[in-house]
């Protein structure tokens, strides 16, 4: 196991997202999650793992389907999940779609992460699925309801640092590692990276 400070989790969580294909906003939204979740012990790299292999197969909110959950229709569940990522961030930055909680959405991927964002954007509402209560915390699509936060009983303490196994950590590396610049003798020879003699 490696430990690492929240800051690390953000920062690898950021190039994982953008490794994983998504825009650099989204990706710094799944930073903040991530922080959010390791902050809270709950599985933040298992969660990133998961976000890596399935956001290919994910499908965005349609405009269609928003105006759905503004009007509270019932959902009608698609063959593609959808992307917690991009619901996630539609429900914190657009008001409209939360009045009158509850909502329900069908059929959402890796439903942890509307928690992570709803966490991290500071929001006084929370995400519940059925399997979340029976250790499913990592289920690959849930149907998910969002409620409005009920009043803590007792402040919760966060936690400051977080670890993560080491096999994990280097699969989320391999991700994170598809947003770096590959070396060239011309970006070196203008002193990117350490050059062949490093003094200092």
């Amino acid at each position: 196991m490696s430990e690492l400070s929240l800051n690390e989790v953000e920062s690898l969580a950021l190039k994982v997202g953008r490794g994983s294909g998504f825009p650099w906003g989204l990706a710094e939204d799944i930073g903040r999650g991530a922080r959010a979740l390791a902050q809270r012990g709950f599985p933040w790299a298992e969660a990133l793992v998961g976000l890596a292999r399935d956001a290919g197969i994910w499908q965005a909110p349609s405009p269609q389907r928003v105006e759905g959950w503004r009007e509270r229709r019932p959902e009608i569940e698609l063959a593609a999940p959808l992307c917690p990522v991009r619901a996630g961030a539609l429900l914190i930055d657009d008001p409209s779609v939360l009045g009158g909680l509850p909502l329900r959405l069908a059929n959402v991927g890796l439903p942890l992460w509307i928690a992570a964002l709803l966490a991290a954007s500071g929001k006084d509402l929370d995400a519940e699925w059925p399997e979340a209560s029976i250790d499913g915390l990592l289920t690959p699509a849930a149907d998910v309801t969002i409620w409005p936060r009920a009043a803590a009983s007792a402040p919760t303490s966060l936690r400051r640092r977080s670890s993560a196994d080491e096999a994990v950590l280097a699969a989320l590396g391999a991700v994170a590692a598809r947003v770096y610049v590959p070396a060239s003798e011309s970006s070196r020879a203008r002193g990117a990276g350490g050059g062949s003699v490093d003094d200092e």
